[in-house]
């Protein structure tokens, strides 16, 4: 009996501590959860009028949820229309109201969607997401979307009045979207499943390759097509549309300690439309929509102090307007049709996450019905709020 209990006990003192090892062999994971709020609103002077506006307000939330080298990620953004007014001159405000559509549905409402997204990141082999997201055509184009107000008028990125979201040069409405960073390079992949009518599996693609050629220092490249379907094109309805919208931007994009510095130049076909007019004898006035191709320039340029900041830029965007006939001898858009805009601004930071900023548009341009396009003056605030909470949770 002896024998058996000494043997017991050196069996168990051997086991003890393995068991001991195997229980603080202990897998966990990582949830991240960040939501934030920009609060942005100013007085905005033009036409010799006054008005308070909003400027594009959001709230949101992202967070990922990580198991080793799989990280599974989600997100949800929301405008606030703060204000009653209706109006506003930041094109990053738009609302979807989908490709040869000019009213926005979303735009007087007090929430507007702006992102949501699902997605897995595979670690070094990159992400892949899905929903409403930023496009990868942005990922070029944001490049001079710096500024408070104004700017990305000439990017093709929010045509019509629109987010972009329908054609996915802004916020891609249905997208799927893979991208992935290896060493200097950055590469990103874009499809549409919006389930159109346009005859085709998938409703859009895009591309878009950054290279790091310096520190802070970016040079990349991307094309986007949508498609319609073909009884759209053929059907002769639309002015000016005579194919698929296509657009390619180059850009580069420097970030110093002083300076930042960034140029875009965008090439556009059928990707963008507005509202034309004519007189019927018979039928009266009328508004068609008109589709054209253009060419865009972009420039953004900074200056950094402490708590200041100096902002400068130009955007020249200049419609072909070419392919569009004329109806009863009568041009639905002005030849001279276009956006010419020298921009400045400064912003004063007096405290941590509070800007005050003031931009001033001056326009060279015109509507597509002939008349100046207006120069704006603004003064404004915004707040900006963010916090990052992580939390590892064991699992035994």
């Amino acid at each position: 009996m002896l024998k058996w209990s000494c043997l017991t006990i050196c069996v168990l003192f051997f086991l003890c501590p393995t068991m001991s090892y195997s229980q603080d062999i202990k897998d966990s994971i990582e949830i991240s959860v960040r939501p934030y709020a920009g609060l942005r609103g100013h007085i905005a002077v033009y036409d010799r009028e006054m008005e308070v506006q909003e400027n594009a307000s959001r709230v949101g939330m992202d967070l990922s949820v990580k198991k080793g080298k799989l990280t599974f990620i989600g997100g949800a953004e929301v405008q606030v229309n703060m204000f009653r007014g209706g109006s506003s001159f930041n094109a990053d405000g738009n609302l979807s109201g989908g490709f040869l559509t000019i009213q926005s549905e979303q735009k007087q409402q007090v929430f507007g969607n702006r992102l949501g997204y699902l997605g897995v990141g595979f670690d070094k082999y990159g992400s892949f997401t899905i929903g409403k997201q930023w496009s990868v055509y942005h990922d070029i184009t944001s490049y001079t979307d710096r500024f408070n107000v104004f700017g990305g008028r000439a990017s093709a990125t929010f045509i019509g009045g629109t987010d972009g979201g329908a054609n996915g040069t802004g916020r891609a409405d249905q997208s799927i979207i893979y991208r992935n960073q290896k060493g200097a390079l950055h590469i990103g992949a874009q499809l549409q499943a919006r389930g159109g009518n346009n005859d085709k599996f998938i409703d859009g693609f895009g591309l878009s390759i950054q290279v790091e050629a310096g520190k802070e220092f970016y040079v990349g490249a991307a094309y986007n097509r949508a498609f319609l379907s073909e009884s759209l094109l053929n059907s002769g309805k639309v002015l000016g549309l005579s194919g698929h919208p296509t657009y390619i931007s180059l850009g580069t994009r420097y970030i110093g300690k002083k300076i930042d510095f960034s140029i875009v130049g965008i090439l556009q076909e059928n990707g963008d439309f507005t509202q034309g007019h004519y007189n019927d004898p018979v039928l009266g006035e009328s508004t068609p929509t008109v589709v054209f191709d253009a060419k865009g320039v972009e420039v953004f340029g900074k200056y950094k102090l402490p708590k200041f900041a100096f902002l400068a830029g130009y955007n020249l965007y200049v419609p072909n307007t070419d392919g569009v006939a004329t109806i009863l001898g009568q041009h639905p858009v002005d030849t001279g049709f276009g956006k010419n805009d020298l921009i400045l601004g400064v912003v004063y930071q007096p405290i941590e996450f509070i800007q005050l900023y003031s931009e001033q548009r001056v326009s060279f341009g015109k509507t597509a019905l002939g008349d100046k396009e207006q120069s704006v003056f603004t003064v404004g605030m915004k707040i900006e709020l963010s916090k990052r909470y992580k939390k590892q949770i064991i699992l035994y």
